[in-house]
């Protein structure tokens, strides 16, 4: 993402994420992926602003489509993969 471009609106306004139950500002919502916003973000923050135009520009077109508009995976996958992801990571510790 595009760290030089000027800093959006409501950036400090907290409203409340259907994922997590609670109350998060902008700036989390645009990296809550790591590098990548949030797929919510913009059904989140329409009302607020033109949250569409703003990614579009930050992101390019085809990572805006791929953000957005690729489906999410299922959660049993997600959680597998975690559990691998700890598993690789208590097998590094353990070695010498």
């Amino acid at each position: 993402m595009n760290e030089s471009s000027a800093c959006p609106p409501y950036v400090d306004k907290e409203i409340r994420c259907p994922r997590l139950g609670g109350p998060v500002t902008f700036a989390y919502c645009r990296v809550e992926r790591g590098d990548l916003p949030c797929p919510r973000a913009i059904g989140c923050w329409r009302a607020y602003f033109d949250v569409e135009k703003l990614f579009l520009d930050l992101l390019g077109p085809e990572e805006f489509a791929t953000c957005f508009f690729t489906p999410p995976q299922p959660k049993v996958l997600s959680l597998i993969e975690l559990i691998e992801k700890a598993r690789r990571v208590i097998e590094q510790k353990e070695q010498p």
